[in-house]
C-alpha cells in the first residue's frame, strides 16, 4: 500500500479504495505480457539483423549468416504475432504501415510501425538471398545495410516512444533508448552465439569468436545503461519515486542484473581465452612456426560450452530488462491521480488531479 494523503492506494488490479468518478481514469487498458514479448522479439530480430548485416559487409561469415537470417525473420514474425494478439484486430496491424506514413512526423508509434515493417521486409529479403546463395555482392550488401538500419531503428524506437509518453513520467528518461539499444545487442548476441555453436568450418568458428566478444562488450553496456537510466529518474515527481521503489522491490529486477553480471564474467573469461591473455594479463607468445596467415582460432572446447550458459542468461535478462521498465511505469500510472496531495518520504507534494499528465 502506498500512502497518499488521507487515503491509501490499492495494489493495481484490485478494486479501488475510493470509488469516485475522478479516479476512473486509472482503469484504462494497460500493456501486458504480449506487448513485452512483442518488444522483446523486435529487439531480437532487429539487432540480430544488424549484426548479420555488418557481418555480410566483411564477407567472412557467410555460413553463419545463412542460419542467422532464418532466426531473424522468425523473430520478426513472432514480434508481429504478439502485437496482433495484443491488438486483437489482425486487420488493423496489416493496414497500420500504410496509415503510419501519414503520421510519421508526429508519432513515435507511427515511426515504430514503419521501422518494424521495414525490418520484416529486409529480414525476409536477406533470408531469401542467403538461402538461395545469391552471388551478387552489391545486392547482398545493399539489402544487408538496409537491414542494419531497420534493425537499429526497430530496436530503439520503443525507447524513444516510451521516453516521450507524457502520461507515465517514469518513462520520460533520456537513458531509456540507450538501455533498450544495449539490451537488444545483448540478447541478440546471445542468440547469435547459440546459432553459431554447431559447426567446424572457419566462418562459423569466426562467428563464435566474434559473438563472444560482442556478448562481453554488450554485457558491460547493459549494466552501464541500467545505471544511466536509474541515475536519471526524476524523484521530484511522486510517481517516479513510486515506480522506482516498485522496480527495486521486484525479484525479476535482481534476476536481470544478476544474470547480466554473470554473463559479463563468463563472456569475459571467453574473451581472455580468445585474446590469449593469461589471468594476470601476460600475453602468450605466438607460435614461432606460424608462417603466413594464421588460421582462425576457435574457443577452447570447455570455454565454448560454458559461454552457452552466458548466452542463455543474456536471452533471459534481455526480456526482463524491457518488461521491468514497462511494468514499473504502469504500476505508478495505476496509482496516479488518487488525491490532490500525495505524501512521499514525509514530504507532501501537490500534484492536482490531472495536472501531471499532458
Amino acid at each position: 500500500m502506498i500512502k497518499m494523503g488521507l487515503f491509501t492506494a490499492p495494489e493495481p488490479g484490485t478494486s479501488f479504495g475510493v470509488q469516485a468518478p475522478i479516479i476512473q481514469i486509472n482503469q484504462y487498458p494497460l500493456w501486458g505480457e504480449y506487448v513485452a514479448l512483442a518488444l522483446y522479439f523486435t529487439e531480437i530480430a532487429g539487432m540480430l539483423m544488424a549484426i548479420i548485416g555488418l557481418m555480410e559487409v566483411t564477407g567472412k561469415y557467410k555460413a553463419f549468416n545463412r542460419r542467422a537470417s532464418v532466426a531473424a525473420f522468425i523473430a520478426s514474425i513472432l514480434a508481429l504475432l504478439f502485437f496482433d494478439i495484443d491488438l486483437g484486430r489482425p486487420t488493423a496491424a496489416i493496414l497500420a504501415p500504410a496509415e503510419a506514413f501519414f503520421y510519421f512526423a508526429f508519432s513515435w508509434m507511427a515511426r515504430g510501425i514503419i521501422f518494424v515493417g521495414g525490418l520484416l521486409l529486409f529480414s525476409f529479403l536477406y533470408m531469401v538471398i542467403s538461402l538461395l546463395d545469391v552471388k551478387n555482392r552489391w545486392a547482398r550488401g545493399v539489402i544487408a545495410i538496409l537491414g542494419v538500419f531497420a534493425g537499429i531503428f526497430s530496436t530503439t524506437y520503443s525507447g524513444f516512444e516510451l521516453a516521450s509518453t507524457t502520461g507515465i513520467p517514469f518513462w520520460n528518461n533520456g537513458g531509456l533508448p540507450a538501455l533498450y539499444l544495449a539490451d537488444g545487442v545483448f540478447a541478440a548476441s546471445g542468440l547469435g552465439y547459440l546459432i553459431a555453436l554447431v559447426g567446424k568450418n572457419e566462418e562459423v568458428m569466426r562467428a563464435r569468436v566474434t559473438l563472444t566478444k560482442v556478448l562481453f562488450y554488450s554485457s558491460i553496456a547493459i549494466l552501464a545503461t541500467w545505471f544511466l537510466f536509474l541515475a536519471n529518474v526524476n524523484y521530484l515527481n511522486v510517481f517516479n519515486q513510486v515506480a522506482y521503489e516498485y522496480l527495486l522491490s521486484q525479484v525479476t529486477f535482481y534476476i536481470d542484473i544478476g544474470l547480466s553480471v554473470l554473463t559479463l564474467i563468463i563472456s569475459g573469461i571467453g574473451y581472455m581465452s580468445i585474446t590469449r591473455f593469461l589471468m594476470f594479463g601476460m600475453r602468450q607468445k605466438a607460435p614461432e612456426s606460424a608462417i603466413g596467415q594464421m588460421p582462425v582460432m576457435d574457443l577452447p572446447t570447455v570455454i565454448k560450452y560454458v559461454v552457452v550458459v552466458a548466452a542463455i542468461f543474456a536471452l533471459v535478462a534481455g526480456f526482463l530488462a524491457r518488461a521491468d521498465v514497462l511494468f514499473a511505469g504502469q504500476y505508478a500510472y495505476q496509482l496516479s491521480p488518487m488525491t490532490p496531495f500525495q505524501s512521499v518520504s514525509n514530504q507532501p507534494i501537490p500534484i492536482g488531479s490531472f495536472g501531471w499528465r499532458s
